[in-house]
């Protein structure tokens, strides 16, 4: 798998690459992140540090408390329990709007 961004620092690379290439403590590194909000990065990949969101909550930043205002969304077990594809790709469309 090729991962396109446009980003130019990121570029693009092979996902299925890089994992082969990642130390056992990176890989660990990178699905606890480093904090709340980030990833770590690995530099010597040129894998940089991606900020994260916790979607159902909205798409409102890095702070708990005075943050940005954002929609809240049921969570995904409940809009699963819909049974309504079309309303479930309605939310997606909605919280990739507000993470832009």
């Amino acid at each position: 798998m090729t991962l396109r961004t446009q980003n130019p620092p990121l570029g693009s690379f092979e996902v299925e690459d890089a994992l082969s290439k990642l130390t056992m403590q990176e890989k660990i590194a990178l699905i606890t992140g480093d904090d709340f909000w980030h990833t770590v990065p690995v530099h010597r990949l040129g894998i940089p540090a991606i900020r994260v969101s916790d979607g159902p909550n909205g798409i409102r930043g890095t702070r708990f408390f005075n943050g940005v205002p954002a929609a809240c969304f049921p969570c995904g077990t409940s809009l699963a329990a819909t049974w309504d594809t079309d309303l479930v790709r309605r939310g997606g469309t909605l919280q990739a709007a507000e993470a832009k």
